[in-house]
């Protein structure tokens, strides 16, 4: 037997050397096994483990052998269970069979007969799965006629692949969609339809159920019903917007943190002070208008369409503009155009505060520039956008040069009237 198709049986018996024994013969066989010495240690291991068969002592520490045989009914019905008994009665064996037992085996264990049983049941129980699936397999093929959707797993894979983008993995993905075609089912029903492994299913079903979005169904067996699609789509975004949000709260905690620390290597420069940057990224343009804003303090002179200065006006600090109107001498260049509802406030503003902006306009810009009391200056092409680079440079030379074309364009210039 391959690992994939070994049947898993449970063995539950407060004597752990009985379970080392029953272990070593049934592993002997090529079967997989666990044990328990509890009965609780039993129902914990189902709730993640499907198990084909099940060996129960009727005596147990904790509780008694039916009465773990009852839960286990009600828990995994799909699972064999064998009880085992040291004290054989004929009342023990009618109460076993008659809450749910499958066979009665007892101690001393023949192995010989404890195998043929396991091996008898085994086969039962494949050609039960058999036909199941046998059943489920007509049942999609008359619903197929009836949709345009006939390739199921096709359908499965492709919504599948969407359904990760919410959090889920492709497994639990594909175990939600499956169990929402068929409506209600039980774990071995999903498994067939969704060609996912029934111990898979039987660890992915507590999940979904913590993440509310499929039920558990008050039967025997036990079956699942999924939620509505609306409903589960809706709580599954709930859920990834949190954790979004969780790990951008930790990514803002950690921004201080990493700044201060990448300030600490900071060398001291030994070269000239003087430099010629290229800006690619907008965020880094918006950052530098910002630091040279703060620089200014007797004169800025500006060459640029209006929407620039719409922007550099509405998206720097209020209380930096305030400051810069009030006391920092400003040339405007602007396109021969309308002034928009901003621009009229910003000459508005300077105005009733003693300090004019000079506004004039030409035709149209062939740049822009940004020159900050003749000690730095930005400049670039004026449709800019987020591939275009911008320039920025404290070098004298460089500044006089852009200062030069500067004062040409506003001698060429026509003033507001």
């Amino acid at each position: 037997m391959t690992n994939q198709t070994k049947p898993h049986i449970l063995i539950v018996d407060d004597d752990q050397s009985v379970c080392k024994t029953l272990s070593a013969i049934l592993n002997a066989e090529g079967y997989q096994t666990t044990t328990a010495t509890t009965a609780q240690e039993a129902m914990e291991k189902t709730k993640t483990q499907f198990f084909n068969l099940a060996l129960l002592d009727i005596k147990l520490p904790d509780m008694e052998g039916i009465q773990l045989l009852t839960q286990l009914q009600i828990a995994t019905s799909e699972t064999i269970k064998i009880m085992i008994t040291g004290y054989p009665s004929l009342k023990n064996a009618i109460e076993a069979l008659n809450f749910g037992a499958d066979s009665y085996i007892m101690k001393p264990i023949d192995p010989a007969d404890l195998l043929k049983t396991i091996k008898n049941k085994l086969e039962t129980q494949k050609q039960t799965e058999n036909m199941t699936k046998q059943k489920l397999a007509e049942w999609i093929l008359s619903q197929a006629r009836k949709t345009p959707q006939s390739n199921f797993q096709e359908y499965l894979e492709e919504t599948a692949n969407e359904l990760t983008h919410f959090g889920l993995t492709k497994n639990q993905a594909k175990t939600y969609i499956t169990l929402t075609a068929i409506g209600i089912a039980s774990a071995s029903e999903i498994a067939a339809l969704s060609k996912i492994r029934r111990e898979e299913v039987y660890r992915i079903i507590p999940e979904l159920e913590k993440h509310g979005i499929i039920t558990r169904q008050l039967k025997v067996p036990r079956k699942f019903s999924a939620t509505k699609p609306e409903t589960a789509i809706k709580i599954l975004t709930k859920t990834k917007l949190k954790t979004i949000k969780e790990e951008i709260d930790k990514l803002k905690q950690k921004q201080a943190e990493l700044i201060s620390r990448l300030k600490t290597i900071e060398l001291p420069i030994k070269e000239d002070n003087c430099t010629l940057e290229i800006i690619t990224q907008e965020d880094n343009v918006t950052e530098k208008l910002t630091e040279m804003a703060e620089n200014a303090k007797t004169q800025i002179d500006i060459m640029a369409p209006l929407e620039n200065l719409r922007l550099v006006y509405t998206n720097r600090p209020k209380q930096l503009m305030q400051r810069i109107l009030n006391s920092v001498k400003i040339r405007i260049i602007t396109e021969n155009r309308e002034l928009d509802s901003i621009t009229k406030k910003i000459m508005q503003f300077s105005q009733t505060n003693n300090n004019p902006i000079e506004l004039k306009q030409i035709e149209k810009p062939p740049f822009s520039i940004l020159i900050v009391d003749e000690k730095e200056a930005m400049w670039g092409e004026q449709a800019a956008s987020e591939h275009t680079p911008v320039f920025w440079t404290n070098n004298p030379t460089q500044i006089a040069i852009l200062k030069t074309s500067f004062e040409n364009m506003w001698q060429k210039a026509s003033t507001i009237a």
